[in-house]
C-alpha cells in the first residue's frame, strides 16, 4: 500500500535515522536489562516500530501481562466444548500458515486449542469462527512467545481492543461513520447514498485489528505502534486514514455496482507495507487530536471492555439518542468549556479541535446570556426567514474565516453548534446542523445537553463566565418565566375523538401493528444522510430506506426500491380529490420536495426526484382512517404534522408514526385534509 499511504515515505532512511535508531536500540536494551516498568519502555519506543528480538517481551508488557492474573495455569485439559471439532480444524488451518516442521504443528495446535477452549469455558462463550481468534493469535504465535504469555495476551486483545459487539450494526461502525462524517462529509455522504455503513467493510479490521486482511508482517509492525498507543479507539483512526486516503478511488467509482464498491474498500489494507506502518499509524495520531474526544468518556464501556459487561440498548446510546441516529458528533459541554480555556493559556503552538461555536438559541434568550464567543445562528429563521438565513449563513462562515486569520483565542474550523437543551426548539437547531452536513461542511458537531448543560456546569460562577447573563429572563435561571419568542408545543388543530366503529376497529388493527413495527425498526436504523442536490444521478438508492415507508405501503423487506412514478401523470389521476406542493422535513431535519395526494380514503406521499425531472418516488401511503392529530405550531403554522395511530373505545388515542410537511397555505389544505376524514368517518357510520 505504498502508494496510498501519503506520508513522509519512511522507507527513505538517512543517517541520521539509522544512527537515532540504534540509539533507541541501545536505550531499549539497557531498559529491558533494568527491569523499566511500561511507562519507561513506552517512552523509549513509542511510534516506532520495535526490534524483533524484543517484540514478544513488549507486547506482553504493554498488554499488561506483568501485571495481570491469568487463570490459565488451571485449565483442566478436557475438550469438550459444543463444537470442539470446529475449533480444532480452526486452529490446525491456522498452525499450516505458520510453515512450522510437522513435529512443532502438533505441540502449537494443542497449545492454541487449549487457549480457545479455555477462554470459552471460563467466558461461557460458544466459540465462533467468525470472530477470528485466529488471527488474533496468529502474530502472537509468529512473535514467539511462550504459550501462558500468548493466554495473557490473547485475553487483554480481545478484552480492551476488540469491540464487544463486533458484528453487523454494532455500535462502534456508528462511530466510525460519525467520525469519518466529522473529517470528510463528502466522501461519508457517498457512501451513504450508496447504503454502504461500515459493518460491511470494516468487520474484519475491527476484529482481528487488520490481522486478516494485511501481511504478517505489516500487522505486527502495526501492532507495536498500536499497543504502545494503549487506545482502544486507536482502530477508528487507523480506518479513517484508510478511508481518507481512499476517498478519490472511491468517489471515482459511482458507476460501479455496491457491492463492488464494499469488495474494494474491505481489501485495501492488504496493501500496507511495513514501510509503511508509521505514516500510517502517525497520520491516525493527526486525526485524533483533531477530533473532539467526548465520545471517549461516553463510549469506551460501551463498544470495548469485558465479555462479562452487559449488551443492551443502553451501550449504544449518548444521553437519549440511540448511537446509530445521531446526527453527528456529539460534545459535551465540558469539552467546549475546557478548549476554550486551554487555548486562552495554551496559545496557537497546541495542536488540538479548536471550536467556532454556533448558539442557535432564539435572540431573545441569546440576548439573556450567552458563551462570549459564540457566533448567533437564529434556527427558526431557516422556516420564517430563509433568505435571512442563507445571509446569516454567510455572515458565519465569514466571521469564522475572519476569526481564524486574527487567531482570536477559542476561534477555529471545528463547528460547534449549541441548542437550547430543550427538545421543542432543538429540532429546528437540527434542521439547521442537518442543513450544514448537506453542504459538506467539515468539522461538524452538536453541543450535548446545549446552553443548559453550558449554564449548569458554568453555574457558579455564571455572570463572569457568560455575556450578557438576564437571570431574570435566561430560560434556565427562570424557566416559568417563557419568553415570547421561546417555541410552544403543539398547538393541537385537529383530533379525532370519535369513537371507532367495531367494523373499522377489526379493520385497522393490523395496521396499528405494522405501525407499531415500524417504529421499532425506525429506532434501530441509521439516520438517513443525503446527498448534496447537485450530486452525480446515482443517488435513487438514498431513498430507500425503511423509515420512508407507509404504514400501508410495501414491505421493505420486500423490495429496497421505491415505486418510480410520472409525477405529472400520478396528480391527474381520476381519483385524486387534490394535492399540495409542499416539503417533507424529515426526523434528521432534510426537506424534500415532494406532493401530497388525497383521495377518498388515502393521503400519497410523492417525493421529487433530485436527478431525474418530471419524476418521484411514492414514499408513503397514508389511510385517512389512521390519522389520529394534525397539529401545528404558532410561531411556524405552515408546519404541519399529521400524526398515526389508533383510538380505543374508550377514546384514548395512541400515537404511533408521524409525519411533518412544510405547506405554502398550510390552513387550507389541512381544511380540505379534515373534511374529507370526517366524510370517510360518516361513511363508515352509515
Amino acid at each position: 500500500m505504498s502508494s496510498g499511504i501519503k506520508g513522509k515515505g519512511i522507507g527513505q532512511v538517512d543517517s541520521q535515522q539509522e544512527g537515532a535508531a540504534i540509539y533507541t536500540l541501545l536505550a531499549l536494551e539497557s531498559a529491558l536489562h533494568e527491569g523499566a516498568d511500561d511507562h519507561e519502555l513506552i517512552g523509549i519506543t513509542r511510534g516506532r516500530i520495535l526490534p524483533e528480538e524484543h517484540r514478544a517481551e513488549i507486547w506482553y508488557i504493554c498488554l499488561g501481562g506483568g501485571n495481570k492474573f491469568s487463570n490459565f495455569a488451571q485449565f483442566d485439559e478436557i475438550f469438550d466444548l459444543q463444537d470442539q471439532s470446529v475449533v480444532r480444524a480452526d486452529v490446525k488451518s491456522l498452525v499450516d500458515k505458520l510453515g512450522n516442521e510437522e513435529e512443532d504443528k502438533v505441540s502449537i495446535v494443542c497449545d492454541v486449542e487449549s487457549i480457545f477452549t479455555h477462554y470459552c469455558k471460563t467466558r461461557h462463550l460458544k466459540y465462533d469462527t467468525s470472530q477470528l481468534w485466529g488471527d488474533i493469535v496468529l502474530p502472537l504465535l509468529a512473535a514467539k512467545m511462550p504459550r501462558d504469555h500468548i493466554y495473557v495476551c490473547f485475553e487483554e486483545i480481545l478484552e480492551k481492543y476488540i469491540p464487544r459487539e463486533s458484528g453487523l450494526g454494532g455500535s462502534v461502525y456508528h462511530l466510525l461513520r460519525l467520525i469519518l462524517l466529522y473529517h470528510d462529509p463528502e466522501l461519508s455522504t457517498f457512501l451513504d447514498s450508496r447504503k454502504i455503513t461500515p459493518d460491511l467493510y470494516a468487520t474484519s479490521w475491527m476484529r482481528s485489528l487488520f490481522s486478516s486482511v494485511c501481511s504478517l508482517d505489516a500487522t505486527m509492525a502495526v501492532w507495536d505502534i498500536y499497543f504502545q498507543e494503549r487506545d482502544p479507539f486507536f482502530i477508528l483512526f487507523l480506518a479513517l486514514v484508510i478511508l481518507v486516503n481512499a476517498r478519490d478511488q472511491v468517489l471515482e467509482m459511482k458507476s460501479e455496482t455496491r457491492d463492488q464498491i464494499i469488495t474494494m474498500l474491505s481489501g485495501i489494507p492488504g496493501g500496507l507495507s511495513v514501510d509503511d506502518v508509521s505514516d500510517f499509524c502517525s497520520l491516525a495520531r493527526y486525526y485524533i487530536i483533531k477530533t473532539p474526544h467526548t465520545f471517549r468518556k461516553d463510549f469506551t464501556t460501551a463498544i470495548f471492555g469485558s465479555v462479562y459487561m452487559g449488551h443492551g440498548e443502553v451501550c449504544n446510546r449518548v444521553g437519549d439518542l440511540p448511537l446509530s441516529q445521531a446526527l453527528c458528533l456529539p460534545v459535551s459541554a465540558e469539552e467546549i468549556i475546557d478548549t476554550c480555556d486551554m487555548l486562552q493559556v495554551a496559545g496557537d503552538d497546541i495542536e488540538q479541535v479548536r471550536f467556532f461555536l454556533v448558539d442557535c438559541r432564539p435572540s431573545d434568550q441569546y440576548n439573556a446570556g450567552h458563551l462570549p464567543n459564540a457566533f448567533h445562528l437564529d434556527s427558526s429563521l431557516m422556516l420564517q426567514h430563509p433568505a435571512s438565513f442563507q445571509t446569516a449563513v454567510q455572515g458565519l462562515f465569514m466571521a469564522q474565516r475572519q476569526a481564524v486569520a486574527s487567531e482570536t483565542p477559542g476561534c477555529g474550523q471545528h463547528l460547534c453548534f449549541i441548542g437550547s437543551g430543550r427538545e421543542q426548539e432543538d429540532q429546528y437547531v437540527h434542521m439547521v446542523v442537518a442543513s450544514f452536513l448537506q453542504r459538506n461542511s467539515q468539522y461538524v458537531s452538536l453541543a450535548k445537553g446545549g446552553y443548559h448543560a453550558i449554564h449548569d456546569l458554568l453555574v457558579h460562577n455564571i455572570s463572569e463566565s457568560l455575556a450578557d447573563h438576564d437571570s431574570k429572563r435566561c430560560l434556565v435561571c427562570a424557566p416559568d418565566s417563557q419568553s415570547h419568542s421561546s417555541e410552544p408545543a403543539d398547538q393541537e388543530d385537529f383530533t379525532i375523538t370519535t369513537k371507532p366503529q367495531p367494523s373499522l376497529m377489526n379493520k385497522f388493527s393490523s395496521l396499528s401493528s405494522v405501525f407499531k413495527m415500524r417504529s421499532a425498526e425506525m429506532k434501530e436504523k441509521l439516520v438517513e444522510y443525503i446527498t448534496n442536490p447537485n450530486g452525480d444521478g446515482t443517488t435513487v438508492d438514498r431513498h430507500v430506506s425503511a423509515q420512508d415507508r407507509g404504514g400501508g405501503g410495501a414491505d421493505g423487506r420486500e423490495n429496497d426500491r421505491l415505486e418510480v412514478v410520472k409525477v405529472s401523470q400520478w396528480l391527474k389521476k381520476p381519483d385524486v380529490i387534490t394535492s399540495f406542493a409542499c416539503h417533507q422535513v424529515k426526523e434528521n431535519g432534510y426537506m424534500y420536495k415532494c406532493h401530497l395526494l388525497l383521495t377518498d380514503t388515502l393521503l400519497f406521499v410523492i417525493r421529487e426526484s433530485e436527478t431525474k425531472s418530471g419524476e418521484g418516488h411514492v414514499t408513503a401511503r397514508r389511510t385517512l382512517a389512521s390519522i389520529v392529530k394534525i397539529t401545528s405550531k404558532k410561531r411556524h403554522p405552515d408546519l404541519i404534522t399529521f400524526k398515526y395511530g389508533t383510538t380505543s373505545p374508550d377514546g384514548e388515542v395512541t400515537v404511533s408514526d408521524m409525519d411533518r410537511f412544510l405547506i405554502p397555505k398550510a390552513s387550507e389544505a389541512t381544511k380540505i385534509i379534515k373534511e374529507q376524514i370526517m366524510k370517510q368517518m360518516d361513511a363508515a357510520k352509515s
